[in-house]
């Protein structure tokens, strides 16, 4: 996953974005930290390195930041939602809401995950839950409120993941929630309730969201009912036109699981297109 912000690159996305925006910024990298073999407790791995790059992207993300603007941020992997968000919190007015689209839950905490995967955990931290962080960003906290977070096609939940979600305030939709209530419908009462909520909005887009025979590389491909990539320009386009979405965010392609000429990086160039044409 750490390959995909240069692939797409490579692949053009910089050039689809500036077709259809008229204050094209490209700002460029940030670079993160290489991890070559897992450190700290078997309950949170790595931590010591999430927290120094969570502190790298807040710093970077705060003097980017253009209130006006839709950020575009291509990421490897999920967990740079925290230091992105506690940025956008400094920079931007108002009360934010999240849009969660992952066919996983994210919101485990230490004491619930079974892998210590921090990418398993970064939604629930981002609402306040788990370790504490950089003090920066742990004054912060929570990033946003669970009321203000809408989490959009999950399948593969984790037993202490799945009661957190329901004790919670966030608003869950399933795939077959999507499919019984049809798309226009569902994309109408999520723009609905965020914007209501909200006075800047985040969506997230985990890529594995989508259904594995359409986006396959990824490296969590989790089959059953899922979403496809037009069901997710839907909804995304629905927030695109409330005028309150501010950033859009991309995650977990592995251009290694792709195929030579890389279809899928390609699919991902074109959901872009779609989504903020």
């Amino acid at each position: 996953m750490a390959l995909a912000s240069g692939t797409l690159r490579k692949l053009g996305i910089a050039e689809v974005v500036k077709k259809d925006s008229r204050n094209f910024r490209d700002r460029g990298d940030v670079k993160l930290s290489a991890i070559s073999e897992d450190t700290g407790p078997q309950n949170l791995r790595n931590f010591s390195h999430f927290t120094d790059d969570t502190s790298t992207l807040y710093e970077a993300l705060s003097g980017w930041i253009e209130s006006d603007d839709l950020t575009l941020c291509l990421g490897g992997e999920c967990a740079l939602i925290v230091g992105e968000m506690a940025a956008f919190k400094r920079r931007l007015n108002g009360t934010p809401g999240i849009l969660w689209l992952d066919a996983h839950g994210d919101f485990n905490t230490p004491n619930t995950s079974p892998s210590g995967f921090i990418g398993g955990m970064c939604l629930a931290m981002t609402c306040g839950r788990g370790p504490k962080l950089p003090d920066e960003i742990e004054a912060s906290r929570p990033l946003v409120s669970e009321e203000n977070v809408i989490h959009l096609g999950s399948r593969a939940l984790d037993p202490d993941e799945t009661k957190a979600l329901q004790e919670s305030e966030i608003t869950l939709y399933s795939a077959s929630d999507v499919h019984r209530n049809g798309i226009e419908e569902t994309a109408q009462n999520i723009a609905h309730d965020l914007v209501g909520r909200s006075d800047w909005i985040v969506c997230h887009l985990d890529l594995d969201v989508i259904d594995p025979r359409i986006m396959p590389a990824v490296n969590f491909p989790t089959f059953g009912e899922a979403l496809t990539i037009e069901e997710v320009v839907t909804i995304i386009r629905q927030l695109r036109n409330s005028g309150k979405l501010r950033v859009f965010n991309i995650a977990a392609y592995n251009p290694m699981m792709d195929n030579y000429n890389y279809e899928i990086g390609m699919k991902i160039l074109r959901l872009v297109s779609n989504t903020i044409s």
